[in-house]
């Protein structure tokens, strides 16, 4: 049986992976549509680099989602 600490730390995870799943969704279209429209690839690079960097704390939060209060 969970507790409401349990519950509570739960959700607190769950809305950290889905934030970083929206950052990576959101910078991973904006480069494809950016590349579609001729962009400089130093600019596509910024938007691939803020989906890399989500990538790696979605990452860090299933390694160890004990730790979901040290994520946003």
């Amino acid at each position: 049986m969970s507790t409401p600490h349990d519950e509570e730390a739960e959700r607190h995870w769950r809305h950290g992976l889905r934030n970083e799943l929206n950052v990576i969704t959101m910078a991973v279209s904006t480069a494809s549509a950016m590349l579609d429209h001729g962009a400089e690839p130093d600019r596509v690079r910024e938007h691939l680099k803020r989906a890399e960097a989500a990538c790696r704390r979605c990452r860090d939060l299933v390694m160890d989602p004990g730790d979901a209060s040290e994520h946003p």
